[in-house]
């Protein structure tokens, strides 16, 4: 019995090698950027809404993401053509559709280069992160590190100037108010080395030039919001569908499903949950060896059909139009939110966002390694991480699987929603989007600490590591595009 005993364990802990590739891989990446280079190089983008053509980069700091590690990085920022703007009310109209959110006491840097005024970094800030460190508050913020460190990025972006938009629903006229000092400290950094930039206020009733003292063109009270509405380039945004929320908050907050599908949910996972303990004792522990063999054999069963349960919730929400709800089964959810503590099932979920790993996925939530399955999924991991293989996200496979993820995150219990929350996380960091990327980090964390892949995805974040592709795009793109690759807007 021993024997067997030993033999079943051998070859559990055989099945179990291969779902350590994606994990190794994204170590590999984080420790070789910071090896090469050891620079914080940020790029985002608005997932489920791609960008006219590549983002140039949003850094969305906030206190979920922000450390002083990261403030004394010197960054590098992508520079890519995504918008021209042709006045301050451009721009003004433009920056909520860029971040996804209306910023609300908030100071928000932006790059301009050449003489198309090409936008390129757009870096928002909390007010609080400008004030200067009081010498009792050591661990406050440092309003100093913080702009200077916008000022790298803007500067790292080939900015030819800045302008600095300050949101505040307070008095920013007066001298010594916080939101005109924190405006005061960043446009000082940035004069520095970009002379003549401008700084635009914007309330909730209006927006004006900070220092202009015209009341023909900035009355006290502002220009009515209205005229960012009526530019030519929120009409392209509201043609592209896109859509601004009110808040950050609101952007990132994933609404609870009804108490009925989650209970519904609940009693799934948990009876999938002890089929699958069942199984894997059963694997561990076997009376003899043809036991062993036999409950091998039904887990593998049980990670396929777990697979199955995850593709057919993806097709039927691809086949949703876009904007119409998707009704999925609150049982096949709470199976596949238990499937996914399961780390070959969840690397083959993984898996499944890149285009033809059919095969290779199945396998590996069958838990059949050999070394074509780790080489497949070294392949996969490569076109997410790789700057050399790296290719963009199939924006019709990760949308739909992102809408899976977020039921599953919404329907099972909190204990449950680490791993939904982690792939979440990496399909926006794929798609560019640092700012839900950190935050879905920060919630898979903050139910499971110890998440060593989460754990690894916040050192690419917090390391300012991008995906691969654009990794490859920062090192090929030299200047602007042609007229032809830029959005019309």
């Amino acid at each position: 019995m021993a024997a067997a005993s030993a033999a079943g364990r051998r070859a559990v802990a055989k099945r179990g090698t291969s779902h350590t590739v994606a994990g190794e891989t994204l170590a590999r990446t984080v420790r070789g950027a910071e090896r090469d280079h050891n620079e914080f190089v940020v790029h985002t983008a608005l997932l489920g809404a791609p960008p006219p053509s590549p983002a140039a980069g949003i850094v969305d700091m906030n206190s979920r993401n922000s450390t002083p590690k990261n403030l004394g990085r010197a960054p590098v920022v992508p520079a890519a053509t995504v918008v021209r703007v042709a006045g301050p009310e451009d721009l003004l109209a433009y920056i909520p559709y860029r971040l996804g959110f209306e910023p609300v006491e908030s100071v928000v840097a932006v790059s301009l280069a050449g003489p198309r005024q090409r936008v390129g970094l757009v870096a928002r800030v909390d007010l609080d992160d400008l004030r200067l460190r009081r010498p009792d508050d050591p661990e406050g913020p440092d309003g100093a590190a913080t702009a200077r460190w916008l000022t790298d990025h803007v500067v790292a972006d080939c900015a030819d100037r800045a302008v600095v938009v300050l949101y505040t629903a307070t008095d920013a006229t007066a001298p010594s108010g916080v939101a005109r000092r924190a405006a005061e400290l960043l446009r000082a950094r940035l004069e520095r080395r970009l002379p003549g930039t401008e700084v635009w206020l914007v309330t909730p009733t209006g927006f004006r030039a900070l220092d202009c003292t015209d009341p023909m063109c900035c009355p006290a009270e502002g220009r009515p919001l209205s005229a960012l509405q009526g530019t030519r380039i929120a009409a392209h945004m509201v043609l592209e569908g896109r859509s601004v929320a009110g808040t950050r908050e609101e952007r990132y907050a994933l609404r609870a499903a009804p108490e009925v599908a989650r209970t519904q949910a609940r009693r799934a996972a948990a009876r999938w949950t002890d089929a699958h303990r069942r199984l894997v004792n059963g694997t561990r522990f076997p009376a003899a060896e043809a036991e062993a063999r036999r409950a091998e054999r039904a887990l593998a069963e049980w990670g396929a059909e777990s697979l199955g349960l995850w593709r057919s919730a993806v097709r039927a929400a691809a086949g949703a139009r876009p904007g119409q709800p998707v009704t999925l089964s609150p049982v096949d959810l709470g199976k596949i939110g238990a499937a996914l503590a399961d780390t070959p099932v969840r690397d083959a979920v993984l898996l499944s966002l890149a285009p033809g790993t059919e095969a290779t996925a199945l396998r590996t939530a069958r838990r059949e390694v050999d070394g074509d399955t780790d080489a497949a999924t070294g392949t996969v991991m490569a076109q997410i991480v790789d700057p050399e293989r790296g290719v963009p996200p199939d924006e019709e496979i990760t949308r739909a699987a992102s809408q899976v993820l977020e039921a599953v995150a919404t329907h099972v219990p909190r204990n449950r929603r680490a791993p939904a929350y982690l792939l979440l996380a990496l399909v926006a960091w794929w798609h560019g989007d640092g700012g839900l990327a950190a935050e879905r980090v920060s919630d898979a964390l903050g139910v499971d600490p110890e998440y060593r892949l989460a754990l690894l995805l916040r050192g690419a974040i917090a390391g300012g590591v991008p995906p691969g592709w654009v990794r490859r795009e920062q090192a090929s793109f030299h200047g602007d595009p042609e007229p032809e690759e830029v959005a019309a807007v």
